[in-house]
């Protein structure tokens, strides 16, 4: 069997582990609007049931990662951050202001070094 290079291997690992943190941000997000929508926006219920049911499912999402409690909540926090200005621009048609970039880019290079740094 051949093994996989130390260079693949730290792609794939930082691709798969960034990419759950992403999947994890739209879900919170996500399911978070829909319960915003049928309170705030009084839309049918319909809307908080199934934000509800996409927020449990954000909540499975971090548990596939492959490193401690703590470790994984602290680094999300970065792409939330980022995400949620993201989904603001996307979503909700607001274009982030200069201090909202400046604080996206400092937290997701904080994330970055918390999950990802040298151990």
């Amino acid at each position: 069997m051949e093994s996989i290079p130390q260079t693949d291997y730290n792609f794939i690992f930082i691709f798969s582990t960034f990419g759950l943190f992403v999947i994890a941000a739209i879900a919170e997000i996500g399911g978070g609007y829909l319960v915003w929508q049928w309170i705030r926006e009084r839309k049918k219920i319909s809307y908080g049931l199934i934000g509800g049911l996409v927020l449990f499912l954000y909540g499975i999402i971090p548990t596939l990662q492959p490193s401690n409690f703590g470790r994984v909540y602290a680094a999300y926090g970065g792409i939330f951050v980022v995400m949620a200005i993201m989904w603001g621009l996307i979503v909700d048609k607001k274009r982030p202001d200069k201090f909202e970039i400046i604080g996206g880019i400092i937290v997701l290079g904080g994330a970055s070094i918390i999950f990802y740094g040298p151990r």
